[in-house]
């Protein structure tokens, strides 16, 4: 395998991982993921799929205000183990 593809393939298991995570704590974004993949809908996908995308980005910013300061010590231990892991 090529390191683009592995990386492209580590990508998208990184967004889906948010996602479910996004999916477990907040409530609006399980009810429009609830919405997008439930059948019988009369909307259209695509408003659906508009629709889950809107909740998410409140949700992650709602999230990172609320979490500041967890999100900084996270994103500071992820520096630093990236380059302990480099050494």
């Amino acid at each position: 395998m090529k390191l683009g593809f592995r990386q492209g393939i580590a990508s998208v298991a990184v967004f889906g991982a948010v996602i479910l995570m996004l999916i477990s704590v907040d409530d609006r974004v399980r009810d429009r993921f609830g919405d997008l993949v439930g059948t019988g809908g009369v909307t259209p996908w695509g408003d659906r799929a508009g629709d889950l995308v809107n909740a998410v980005m409140s949700a992650v910013r709602y999230q990172s205000i609320e979490n500041a300061p967890l999100l900084i010590f996270a994103a500071a231990g992820a520096v630093l183990v990236a380059f302990m892991l480099r050494t």
